[in-house]
């Protein structure tokens, strides 16, 4: 007797020809049981002992890896060739580079979850390849999974577990209308390399509508009795599914993988993205007709959701270029059908009143659930979800975790889709957010006025709504039809947006609405002196009266408009500086009502930087218009105050020392020395006069040094002292006048200030023009 652990040299006795499609693991254990041997065995006469990795029956499910030579001698013992084997066993070549678990490098084994999905082939075309009665195991295939001849339908063989194997066949000898479905999808197959895609999408739409289980439905109910025979009780729904939608799994086929129908689609869309299955209405009455299901029409016009829905979504997508051809094919995951196997686990364990107990929630469900708690409280609230995407709501990011699920939209579980739409119908709307929130601003103007009136104008509506409205009159045609349709509800239809007119403007109207504001402003802070940043109850008071007031400058004379504000504030457009009169009114806010500055006291009472402004009006009194100096006079600064403010010692306010102050105090000293050299320390009338000079000549030098224009300050010091800010050392500066001080005295200059003038005499030619015209005013003084 021959060792079966030994490798057998010569060729078989039996010839065994493979089936299309079938599993090498189903072919050798197929070989094994005609030489009436286990698969162990057989494996172990080709490679040798110690095969291991066969486990009961849930092993057929899976697959064997040859290599090269045991591939060889299994030809050998079945007598067929192995370009003929590679042609019909798909993964007959993929174990040419294959190793083993340990020392075993001959020989492979892939369980069932390591390996696409097999089925039971046809019991009777194997028993006639085989010779005898035996079951082979085919990859599931399309093509293969209706015997025509035999009349039967293969199901999955699904692995519950190691030991439990759930396979079987239907026989469809009283469905005939499987057959025939069948039979119209093979030349597809053949023909089209997209139809197998589009088959995968067609079977997860009639999976979803199989599990709506609608009212209308009788043919499938009917065609769900007439298998109940060949399969077990109480599994029937489950596992006859594929079985019973196979013919309108084909039909919706037939219109997916037709170009013309793609074609039509993306006309009924104009290009844009469908909000729901009811923008494509040639697409749902086709796939009613075909389907022979009327009502089939009115139940998928609201879906907003699936794998319809987001094969439409995709072919628009496409047609932008947006996504590759594939991506129309591919089925999100949330829209795929239910695993068969993880249904029958389900169905066994609450027959066994083991029905497993629903643990915590995912984290994904979980948030989940709070921003839809947070989406019910926002849209109760406001009445829609046009939520701005940075907008939060009770400290939740309710804008961006709805921007997240309009943006994965298409592969969004139906039920949550469909608890997003029971909230608001158009929370995930193909235009922008913004143009959302402008619409139900014009929905609460609807609903507190009535419909708006477009051919007159859009009378009553604010400027900015108006405008708005009448822009989507203009564009009407280009609007997506979601769009339009929410018009309707404003009473905008496309006979009215056609004859819309413009909003027009109210002059007399918005005038008296903006002098109304100027009104109340003035009455709380006592005049018009507003920034231009300066709002009213929310209106831009402060930008209309700049029109105001430019308006008015152009006019040539006082318009009746003029008078209207100059009898809430005669000084609302001064012939000065805005901020002059912002700065008057601060200071006589400060001084009180009936109170009546004292410049001699420093203006006690009122604060750092209004003291400042005040002292500087009372430097450059004589230089205000005239009405400044009236205005000033109400508060108390008269001319001979200013002038006694001026002499007065300065008081040290803490604010940011103004330049006309310091300005008044150069002068003032210029008068009494004839010149402005004078070092840091000095301080006249308790001003830091030397101080400020110093800071003032750094921001001209610095000011020099940045651009060539002059330094603002620049001519009024230069008008009191040319030599304010001389281009040579500020030391010979101050040398100079110390000298000429003396020698105007009629002095005796000391020593060092006679060395200093003889070395500049003796070095007089390498001064600058300057220095030496000084220097020539000392001619007449002796030296």
């Amino acid at each position: 007797m021959t060792d079966p652990f030994s490798p057998w040299p010569v060729a078989g006795v039996v010839r065994l020809a493979p089936l299309a499609g079938e599993t090498t693991m189903s072919f050798v254990n197929r070989l094994a049981a005609r030489y009436n041997v286990t698969v162990t065995g057989l494996l172990s006469a080709m490679a040798g002992p110690g095969v291991r990795g066969v486990w009961g029956r849930g092993c057929l499910v899976g697959e064997v890896f040859l290599a090269s030579a045991v591939r060889h001698q299994l030809a050998s013992l079945c007598q067929v060739s192995e370009s003929h084997l590679s042609r019909a066993l798909p993964s007959w070549d993929e174990g040419a580079d294959a190793k083993a678990n340990g020392e075993q490098p001959n020989v492979r084994f892939a369980s069932g979850s390591a390996v696409p999905a097999v089925m039971l082939g046809c019991r009777l075309c194997t028993a006639a390849r085989t010779g005898a009665a035996c079951s082979a195991r085919l990859y599931s295939d399309l093509r293969s999974r209706i015997c025509i001849r035999h009349q039967c339908w293969s199901l999955d063989s699904l692995a519950l577990d190691r030991v439990t194997l759930v396979e079987g066949q239907v026989g469809l000898a009283g469905l005939p209308e499987v057959i025939r479905a069948h039979q119209s999808l093979l030349p597809l197959l053949r023909r089209k390399g997209s139809c197998e895609n589009a088959f995968a999408v067609a079977q997860a739409v009639v999976a979803s509508w199989w599990d709506v289980h609608w009212r209308d439905e009788v043919l499938w109910p009917a065609r769900l009795g007439r298998v109940c025979a060949d399969l077990p009780e109480g599994e029937v729904a489950v596992l006859a599914r594929d079985v019973v939608t196979y013919p309108e799994a084909v039909a919706v086929t037939t219109v997916l993988c037709d170009r013309l129908w793609r074609q039509r689609v993306l006309e009924d869309t104009h290009g844009q993205m469908p909000h729901t299955l009811a923008e494509v209405p040639r697409l749902l009455t086709e796939l009613a007709r075909r389907l022979g299901r009327p009502w089939l029409v009115e139940q998928l016009a609201a879906s907003s959701a699936g794998a319809l829905f987001a094969w439409v979504r995709a072919c628009v997508r496409r047609e932008r270029g947006a996504v590759p051809e594939e991506d129309v094919w591919a089925v999100p995951v949330a829209h795929r059908p239910r695993g068969l196997a993880a249904q029958v686990r389900e169905l066994r364990l609450q027959h066994a009143g083991n029905a497993p107990v629903g643990g915590s929630l995912s984290r994904a469900e979980q948030a989940y659930r709070v921003g839809l708690a947070h989406a019910h409280s926002y849209a109760a609230r406001h009445g829609h979800l046009a939520v701005p995407k940075y907008g939060r709501h009770e400290g939740f990011a309710l804008g961006a975790w709805l921007a997240n699920q309009r943006t994965g939209v298409a592969a969004l579980p139906i039920e949550r889709a469909q608890a997003l739409h029971r909230i608001d119908p158009w929370w995930n709307g193909p235009w922008p957010i913004s143009w959302r929130r402008t619409y139900h601003r014009a929905l609460v103007h609807v609903r507190k006025h009535g419909l708006v009136d477009a051919t007159a104008g859009f009378p009553g509506t604010s400027l900015a709504l108006g405008e708005w409205l009448h822009e989507q009159c203009s564009r009407y045609d280009d609007l997506h039809v979601g769009q339009q349709r929410l018009l309707a509800d404003l009473g905008i239809r496309p006979a009215h947006a056609r004859s819309a007119h413009p909003r027009r403007k109210s002059l007399a109207l918005a005038f008296a609405a903006g002098l109304d504001y100027a009104r109340a402003f003035a009455a709380v802070h006592g005049h018009l002196a507003t920034s231009k940043s300066t709002r009213q109850d929310g209106f831009p008071l402060g930008q209309w009266l700049m029109s105001q007031r430019s308006r008015a400058r152009m006019a040539e004379k006082e318009t009746d408009r003029s008078r209207a504000l100059s009898a809430i504030d005669p000084w609302w457009n001064p012939p000065w500086p805005l901020a002059w009169q912002r700065a008057y009114h601060h200071a006589r806010k400060q001084c009180g009502s009936n109170q009546l500055l004292v410049p001699g006291d420093g203006f006690a009472g009122v604060g750092a930087a209004a003291a400042s402004w005040l002292y500087a009006q009372c430097a450059l009194f004589e230089e205000l218009h005239p009405r400044q100096q009236g205005l000033l006079r109400e508060i108390g600064i008269t001319a001979e105050a200013a002038q006694a403010r001026q002499t007065a010692r300065y008081h040290r306010t803490g604010a940011r020392i103004d330049f006309a102050v310091g300005l008044a105090h150069a002068r003032d000293y210029i008068n009494i020395h004839g010149h402005l050299a004078l070092p840091h320390p000095v301080q006249h009338n308790g001003f830091p006069l030397g101080r400020w000079l110093a800071s003032k000549r750094g921001e001209a030098g610095a000011h020099a040094r940045r651009t060539p224009a002059p330094w603002p300050g620049m001519q009024a010091l230069a008008a009191l002292d040319p030599w304010w800010f001389p281009p040579w050392a500020f030391a010979w500066q101050r040398d100079y006048h110390r000298l000429r001080l003396l020698l105007a005295a009629g002095l005796e200059p000391p020593p060092k200030l006679r060395s200093w003038i003889s070395e500049q005499l003796t070095q007089r030619h390498t001064l600058l023009p300057g220095q030496q015209r000084l220097l020539q005013e000392l001619k007449d003084l002796p030296v």
